[in-house]
């Protein structure tokens, strides 16, 4: 008889969402409202990842045309 543990590597563990209050409660107010914004503004920084055409459409993404090569300027003097 196979008996599962709780912390089975196989069973994700349940994430229950921790209430606001008993976080400030925790690290203080000034601590989360830090956390939060640092949180939004390296969210901001990375830019999502490209993906190639085929992993696009494996994933039922739609199709998405290259961007265009730059303009080749002549040099002007």
């Amino acid at each position: 008889m196979i008996v599962s543990f709780p912390n089975s590597p196989r069973e994700p563990i349940p994430q229950r969402p921790v209430p606001l209050d008993l976080v400030i409660a925790q690290h203080g107010a000034g601590k989360v409202l830090r956390a939060a914004l640092v949180a939004l503004i390296r969210r901001r920084q990375h830019a999502p990842p490209v993906l190639s055409e085929h992993l696009r459409r494996d994933m039922g993404l739609p199709y998405e045309p290259p961007p265009p090569p730059p303009p080749n300027y002549p040099l002007l003097r």
